[in-house]
């Protein structure tokens, strides 16, 4: 059968294929000499090499046999900082998107089986958009009472407020890539984003980001949970779009990561930004735009400074410099140390089936066993 050419397949599928990923239709015109032909319809591919393609162009092998591609519409809203018109989210984007929602929907049924009822802060300011209220949440949510400063490295306070968020029921996954690491995510598409579940919320980090960027939209994402939201965005300088919702959320999380007050007492005229970046764990970006949100500079000052800073700070600790990093602690960033402990719970409860965990990881017996045996989980 893998042999046989299938000709019941609709050419204008392979083609619409070709149009929208001309990178995907390059390696498939690399890996076969006939593909050329198969576009115009002259020839066809056999199953195997049908089952290649599928995998080629990340397609249900079914596709091919339609009258029309499927238009995915986006799940979730997408706020921009400053681009106008509509918005077409990437391939990568969208798959990211599916990944968390498959997440967020094994972790949910799962939790139900557990008897687990809905997080208490899940939706809880849905109806009062209150920056105070919230912020004393997001402070009782992460064990914080005076911001980050305590903690000498940014790495160590990002990483804390994952254990935090995770220890009270978020789920925060961390990943630079989708399905492989040739998938890379772009971090001017979007910095992150959350899908909203009462019992099992799910926050998406692009790991591309920068430390203190990713500490920013970790907190925003969350302020997402709290209001009972979904929602990606790109955040650019670290800015809110131009809709209500953004902005508060954009409040809260600069009030709870520069504390006016804390602000206010050690705030001089001659002291650098990144004395101050460094002191509350944030960019430049952040404490710029904080001075001037608090009066402490203008606008013509704030235009001047931010000309000088870089859009995207790239200023990581020592340890995010490693390239590629450690494969083990990829995989659990990529699902999540939450998630993956609730599935191997679940296996061991009897719930859902060692093959289960398997089938829906993509990994083997072997990684899992190491992923416990080593302390990753």
């Amino acid at each position: 059968m893998g042999s046989v050419k299938v000709d019941i397949i609709n050419p204008d599928i392979i083609r619409e294929l070709a149009t929208r990923f001309p990178e995907d239709a390059e390696k498939a015109r690399k890996k076969y000499k006939s593909f050329d032909k198969w576009l115009r319809g002259e020839d066809f591919p056999t199953y195997n090499q049908l089952v290649e393609l599928s995998k080629i162009f990340n397609v249900p092998f079914g596709d091919f046999f339609l009258e029309r591609l499927p238009e995915i519409e986006f799940p979730i809203s997408h706020y921009r900082t400053f681009k106008r018109g509509s918005f077409q989210p990437s391939r990568n984007l969208k798959d990211a998107v599916l990944h968390a929602q498959k997440v967020k929907n094994w972790a949910r049924e799962i939790l139900i089986e557990f008897g687990h009822e809905r997080l208490p802060f899940a939706g809880k300011y849905k109806d009062n958009f209150d920056v105070e209220a919230v912020v004393n949440e997001l402070k009782n949510l992460f064990d914080v009472k005076e911001g980050l400063n305590a903690m000498s490295r940014w790495v160590d306070a990002f990483n804390y407020l994952v254990d935090r968020a995770e220890e009270k029921g978020i789920i925060v996954i961390k990943s630079s890539y989708i399905e492989n690491t040739r998938r890379v995510l772009d971090v001017k598409e979007f910095r992150g984003f959350v899908l909203y579940d009462d019992i099992a919320p799910v926050v998406f980090i692009n790991n591309k980001d920068s430390i203190s960027a990713k500490i920013f939209t970790l907190i925003h994402e969350v302020v997402h949970v709290l209001i009972g939201q979904s929602a990606s965005f790109d955040l650019e300088e670290l800015r809110p779009a131009d809709v209500e919702v953004e902005k508060f959320c954009d409040k809260c999380t600069a009030e709870f990561l520069v504390p006016e007050m804390e602000l206010r007492k050690i705030y001089k005229p001659d002291i650098e930004l990144e004395e101050l970046a460094k002191h509350f764990k944030v960019s430049r970006v952040v404490i710029l735009r904080r001075l001037l949100d608090l009066g402490f500079i203008g606008e013509k000052t704030y235009s001047q400074k931010l000309r000088d800073l870089y859009v995207y700070e790239n200023k990581y600790e020592e340890e995010t410099k490693k390239k590629g990093g450690d494969y083990y602690t990829n995989i659990v960033n990529y699902w999540s140390r939450r998630f993956l402990r609730l599935m191997i719970e679940a296996v061991n409860s009897g719930i859902i089936l060692h093959t289960d965990l398997l089938d829906i990881t993509k990994l083997s017996f072997e990684k899992i066993e190491k992923l416990i045996s080593e302390g990753y989980l």
